[in-house]
């Protein structure tokens, strides 16, 4: 169900239970690890056949992009959209739920591209580790999920109301374990995946924080910022360290 919902891996047409639904949410975890194994595979993929350098930073932005079926990138937009519209709580809310794409999330999201494709480019082009790339959408998720199952929801609708079980204090244990399992497999397989790691978990907790003050509870786009926003942080300390 959380593969279907939040990803294009395809699943059989009878996966969906209503009596699981409250599970969906700590799952994110498993849905991030089955989307970074598909992008250290064609990082690996791309630089055994030496695809020129700019071809191969492209594909790699947009492989979390499309394997998320770009739901996080929608969230991100319409965060952008009501954020920077600098109303109040109520009228950002309005402006979260609207389906039209604005002036601010136009800008939110060429600028983000335009940066992480430099963050992805200096990466290939420095020939570092891409094992990074499995765990990163992991921890994005992580955070993301906690925050969804922590917080109160900003809408009485939507996945976030609708998925959030009534007792979520054993859905935050289990991704906080799940992410303890992160942090592990990367001290001991690649230890190059530590920092940025902590950079997107750090991006991932500020954005949770910010996002939850403005609009006073959280939703399925603000999740999807979140996402956004951590994946972003980890590439851009791939980068940089």
């Amino acid at each position: 169900m959380a593969l279907g919902m939040f990803s294009i891996v395809p699943v059989p047409p009878n996966s969906w239970n209503d009596k699981a639904m409250k599970a969906v949410i700590p799952c994110l975890p498993l849905v991030g690890l089955v989307i970074g194994l598909v992008w250290y595979g064609v990082a690996w993929g791309l630089a055994a056949l030496a695809t020129p350098l700019f071809v191969r930073s492209a594909a790699l932005l947009f492989v979390p992009f499309v394997m998320s079926g770009f739901i996080h990138a929608d969230g991100y937009m319409d965060t952008a959209d009501a954020v920077f519209s600098r109303r109040d709580v109520e009228e950002k809310k309005r402006i979260l739920k609207d389906p039209h794409a604005g002036a601010f999330a136009v800008i939110a999201i060429i600028s983000l591209l335009i940066f992480q494709f430099c963050a992805v480019h200096t990466v290939v082009e420095s020939q570092k580790s891409a094992a990074p790339f499995i765990l990163i959408p992991v921890i994005s998720r992580c955070i993301a999920g906690t925050a969804s199952l922590a917080l109160k929801p900003a809408f009485e609708t939507g996945y976030n109301a609708m998925f959030k079980p009534d007792a979520p204090r054993r859905g935050v244990m289990i991704i906080c374990v799940l992410a303890a399992l992160c942090f592990i497999m990367a001290w001991l397989v690649a230890p190059s995946a530590l920092l940025p790691l902590c950079a997107g978990a750090a991006a991932g907790f500020v954005a949770a924080a910010y996002l939850y003050k403005q609009f006073r509870g959280m939703s399925g786009d603000l999740s999807g910022a979140i996402v956004t926003v951590s994946e972003f942080a980890a590439l851009l300390c791939m980068a940089l360290v």
